[in-house]
């Protein structure tokens, strides 16, 4: 019914209702990939890109098709946006972009464009305390109360040969050094068989990711890519694998190299493809058509369903 102001009302009747604040649900491939477009971030040739370092770096996991950030990525997003928060800014990242457009145009000159950047960035390095953030990133907080355990001397973070590590402030007079801890998975048992020995082995995670590993080390020292669970389409009988290149470029090849030369930049995935149904698709992206597969058998093209949302789970 109308009402007019000031007019008064009855309460017929309260009926309450409880709602919980549900997280958005996580970013897939696909998902990603459209706020990547939507925030003005990359191009059609970079998200592949994109994606790959994610999961190669560990930054995240990935859970029926949805990504989840790590530890690692968890940290390194903490200690990298606190100190550099232009750099980190979306709007930094798609203003740069159009930037390169206009280089390319011929309407913004390069040097310009690298000043610009260079001036601020090169401040913000200078000011940077490196042993602070060394101490953040592998919770090294309470160090600066820590005393050396031979002379009583403060402790620091040095950056030698082999990473950071723990060192006495009274060096060369007192040598004191321990490594940081680094909280690694357990290694994880397969079916795989060592090519040298015969024995099992097993899934170790080192300084670029898994890789198989005899269970006799240090007697035998062999180690190999781990399988991506998709066969070369040449051979038909290797298995394809990461490796890298010199400069250190994600590339996928067949586990037969040299007798089998197959390799690809696009990742392999054990999806079946939606014609000729044999498992081994490429993960590919373009800005007009976003995510989608390609098979590497019959090279049909199909776009990616996306996951349903995981509700309130995060």
């Amino acid at each position: 019914p109308a009402l007019e102001k000031g007019e008064s009302v009855d309460l017929l009747g309260v009926t309450p209702h409880q709602h919980f604040t549900e997280p958005p649900p996580r970013f897939s491939e696909a998902s990603l990939v459209k706020e990547l477009e939507r925030l003005g971030i990359g191009r059609p040739s970079t998200y592949s890109t994109i994606i790959s370092t994610l999961r190669n770096r560990a930054y995240v996991d990935v859970t029926d098709r949805r990504f989840t950030p790590t530890a690692l990525g968890k940290t390194v997003a903490k200690v990298m946006v606190s100190r550099f928060p232009d750099i980190f800014n979306v709007q930094f990242t798609s203003g740069m972009e159009e930037e390169l457009d206009k280089i390319e145009e011929g309407k913004l000159g390069w040097q310009e464009v690298l000043r610009d950047f260079y001036e601020p960035f090169s401040k913000d390095l200078e000011n940077i305390d490196v042993e602070a953030m060394i101490r953040e990133a592998h919770d090294l907080e309470g160090l600066e109360d820590e005393r050396c355990e031979k002379c009583g001397s403060k402790l620091t973070v040095k950056s030698g040969r082999f990473g950071p590590f723990i060192a006495c402030t009274n060096y060369p007079d007192c040598k004191y050094t321990r490594p940081i801890k680094k909280d690694r998975p357990p290694d994880r048992p397969t079916d795989e068989k060592c090519q040298e020995c015969g024995s099992a082995m097993v899934i170790k995670t080192g300084r670029y990711g898994e890789f198989l590993a005899c269970t006799t080390y240090p007697d035998c020292k062999h180690t190999r890519p781990v399988p991506l669970g998709v066969k070369c389409p040449v051979c038909v009988v290797g298995d394809l694998t990461q490796r890298r290149t010199r400069r250190g470029r994600v590339f996928y090849g067949c586990a037969r190299y040299p007798d089998c030369e197959y390799s690809t930049w696009y990742e392999p995935l054990p999806e079946m493809c939606q014609k000729c149904e044999k498992v081994g698709v490429e993960r590919r992206s373009t800005k007009a058509r976003g995510d989608y597969r390609r098979c590497m058998h019959c090279e049909y093209e199909f776009d990616v369903e996306e996951p349903a949302a995981a509700g309130a789970e995060s």
